[in-house]
């Protein structure tokens, strides 16, 4: 295949273009940001430039990875994460529908309210931040396309030094010297390990499988259980204390309104018998063998 991968620059796509291109697909990779060499600048914000660049790589599929994920900013800068999230959306789908091809579209577990502790893909949506709602709207937008592949992921890991997400935040906090985590259990989730997700992803193109998909490593957790994990792998339980706190001791420094639960059920793909995605303590240790040092602590 030719993948016009928009948002390549991210931790997902540091995961997905070299996979991809391993298989023998050609990748046009494009970003805001040119954080890599093999990464073309381009804004899922401008219809006319991913226009061209697509009128001249003829791609046999359009991915979108371009997303504005930081929730405060989002607050922030709302006019920008709708611009990015849900215009961008626009005009990826715009594009899909005029070069005929699949739409791939990346949304969140977080576009549920957490007033069920589990959500499967036909549970409705009811977002409650500007990131949520940006990102809702961008996938209502994305299945107006003919094929449209839309995959929920849940908390994102991977990636080592591109990671932006939760496990980056711990490590953070040990290589600054911390000896103590404080860390919350009143927001529940599904962990998603972006290389199994990428293989998610390759598994529905190759299957020509349509629709909505929550896609999220198998298992659940708290916030703290992934602490907890981590600490363990990395051999410090004796070494690094962990400290169960409520949500509002961060309310301060995380002003968006999260859900409570993001926990995401995997229905379809088990449905379908093609659910890649292994259980996120297998995959978090695979993640921390394959960066030793990004994960080398000084002790």
């Amino acid at each position: 295949m030719k993948i016009y991968v928009i948002g390549a620059g991210g931790m997902l796509g540091a995961a997905l273009v070299p996979y991809f291109q391993s298989k023998g697909h050609r990748v046009d990779a494009r970003d805001i940001n040119k954080t890599a060499s093999w990464i073309e600048f381009q804004d899922v914000r401008d219809y006319h430039g991913m226009h061209y660049d697509m009128s001249e790589f003829h791609p046999d599929v359009i991915m979108n990875l371009a997303a504005m994920t930081d929730l405060e900013e989002c607050e922030k800068q709302s006019g920008r994460a709708l611009e990015t999230n849900t215009q961008g959306s626009a005009n990826c789908a715009a594009l899909a529908d005029k070069f005929s091809i699949p739409y791939v579209y990346i949304s969140t577990a977080g576009i549920f309210d957490g007033k069920q502790e589990y959500y499967t893909d036909y549970d409705k949506p009811n977002p409650l931040c500007i990131y949520a709602k940006s990102k809702y709207w961008g996938e209502v937008i994305a299945q107006k396309v003919s094929k449209h592949t839309v995959l929920r992921c849940g908390w994102q890991m991977g990636s080592g030094p591109k990671d932006k997400k939760f496990i980056s935040k711990i490590m953070q906090q040990l290589k600054s010297g911390a000896t103590e985590l404080y860390v919350v259990t009143d927001k529940q989730g599904t962990p998603t390990y972006v290389k199994d997700f990428t293989k998610q992803i390759e598994t529905l193109l190759e299957g020509e499988h349509y629709g909505v998909w929550n896609a999220v490593c198998k298992g659940e957790a708290s916030r703290y259980d992934v602490a907890v994990e981590l600490i363990r792998l990395l051999g410090l339980q004796d070494k690094i204390k962990i400290n169960v706190v409520p949500s509002s001791y961060f309310a301060e420094q995380y002003f968006a309104t999260r859900p409570a639960s993001e926990k995401l059920i995997t229905a379809r793909l088990d449905a379908y018998e093609i659910n890649v995605m292994r259980p996120w303590q297998e995959a978090l240790a695979e993640y921390v063998a394959e960066y030793p040092e990004y994960f080398k602590v000084g002790r």
